[in-house]
């Protein structure tokens, strides 16, 4: 608005001041040379605004012409930009294609266009590291390091080439050097985290897992487990190198951190009855054993007085009994114990209750069954029923691992074929096909995961 009111008042003023001029033409004569002009003040001041507008256009085409080299590689480089970009984004669809090819031109087409910016040196460290040129790799993903940005993933690139190459120890720093640099990034914690447990080094990955919970990257629950299995694992060293003190205090731990995590129950009842705290183990057994219900809680009891007569074992579970008396665990084992110590009566009813409470009936209860029929005066065919039935029942649950189906006799802390951490699960025996089957399943969900998970856990293991 006040830009229109300036504007029209110019228009105003010159408007009245051509209306003097015309009221007032006057006139001017100029002597030079021998030449002599006569003109009037409007024609004199026309010339004027002429000469001046003609100089204000000469004057634009002057600068114009001076910037016109600028301008020009401007657009040149504009240019050059673009057709960089094109091919950055030309590889990177080659390296998700899986074309090593297509990509290395591309990024070489792209470095050179875009004079080396970190996109341009990451698109060429990966295309070498899809194309097996693993020094070219190397060599482009180290010279990321230097700049904040491209950091975190020349870490990430540089340890997936320790993994091709099986350098463990260098693997286990760029894994701590990520995590150090970027405490919530998943993949850096899980990394050293699978590191460290595939040295066994189970302190290094207790931190390692308690800082990933601080981070976000483990959920409560999760950590709490993890820590569970670690520090039980680390009891188990110790116990293992004589150092029963600090194996105490890891299965102690252990606990704190998952009060159901039967395998440290059942050490530090073991550890507790060796330091002449029988009473303690009992105490930590009962309640462990009302939470769990599992049987290696059960012979962890019964061990701790392993030369006492059948009829003693028997009154002394009765008392662990007591805590849980409706459950089908605890009556399976109090009818062994029963018929261990010839008391059949109580042996048959414990077993008739065991067996109306179990879920399956597998191969222990059948067992019991023909060793009670057995004793019976008229129980042979009773005992052929069972036997038949034994044939087809299925195996108890044991330990067996989740990856690759082992069934190791004991609990550890990774699966004595596989080594795969926490993959030992107390459960139902697969038959050999339902392994077969579980490893199959396990390759396929292997190839659907990234070139770079594999990678990271090629050298874990």
């Amino acid at each position: 608005m006040i830009r229109f009111i300036i504007l029209f008042a110019f228009i105003v003023l010159v408007a009245v001041g051509a209306a003097w001029l015309a009221d007032h033409p006057g006139s001017m004569a100029l002597s030079w040379a021998g030449w002599r002009v006569e003109t009037s003040i409007p024609v004199l001041v026309l010339f004027l605004l002429l000469v001046m507008g003609l100089s204000a256009v000469v004057y634009r085409l002057w600068l114009w012409l001076l910037g016109s080299p600028g301008r020009i590689g401007s657009v040149l480089r504009g240019n050059r930009k673009e057709r960089g970009y094109k091919a950055l984004t030309e590889g990177m669809a080659a390296i998700a294609a899986g074309e090593a090819n297509v990509a290395s031109r591309a990024a070489e087409q792209a470095e050179k266009l875009l004079d080396g910016t970190p996109m341009a040196q990451l698109l060429r460290a990966q295309a070498a590291q899809l194309a097996g040129d693993d020094a070219t790799a190397e060599k482009y993903f180290r010279a990321m390091l230097d700049t904040k940005e491209t950091q975190l993933v020349a870490l990430r690139g540089l340890l997936i080439q320790a993994g091709r190459l099986g350098d463990h120890k260098q693997a286990l720093a760029l894994a701590a050097r990520a995590r150090n640099l970027r405490p919530g990034a998943g993949w850096a914690v899980r990394s050293l985290f699978d590191l460290q447990v595939s040295a066994e080094d189970w302190t290094a990955a207790s931190q390692t897992v308690a800082g990933g919970q601080r981070a976000g990257v483990y959920s409560k629950e999760n950590a709490a487990h993890k820590l569970a299995v670690l520090y039980t694992a680390d009891a188990l060293a110790k116990e293992a190198a004589g150092q029963r003190h600090e194996a105490l205090t890891h299965a102690a731990d252990a606990i704190k951190q998952d009060p159901s995590h039967v395998p440290a129950a059942v050490l530090e009842a073991r550890l507790l009855a060796a330091s002449g705290k029988e009473r303690k183990a009992v105490r930590h057994l009962t309640s462990a054993w009302q939470q769990t219900r599992h049987p290696a809680v059960a012979e962890a009891f019964l061990a701790l007085k392993p030369g006492e007569s059948p009829a003693a074992r028997l009154a002394r579970f009765e008392g662990l009994h007591k805590s849980t008396p409706g459950d089908g665990e605890s009556l399976l084992v109090l009818a062994r114990l029963a018929l261990e110590a010839d008391d059949l009566m109580q042996a048959n009813e414990a077993a008739q209750r065991a067996i109306e409470k179990a879920e399956t009936i597998d191969q222990r209860h059948c067992r019991l069954m023909v060793s009670l029929a057995e004793r019976s005066s008229d129980g042979a065919e009773k005992a052929r029923e069972w036997l038949m039935r034994l044939a087809d029942a299925p195996a108890p649950a044991h330990w067996q691992c989740t990856e690759c189906g082992e069934t190791p006799p004991d609990w550890h802390p990774r699966c004595p074929r596989c080594h795969t951490f926490d993959s030992l699960q107390w459960q139902a025996v697969r038959s050999s096909a339902d392994s077969l089957l579980l490893v199959d399943t396990a390759a396929a969900e292997k190839a659907d995961t990234t070139p770079e998970e594999v990678e990271v856990e090629t050298v874990a293991r």
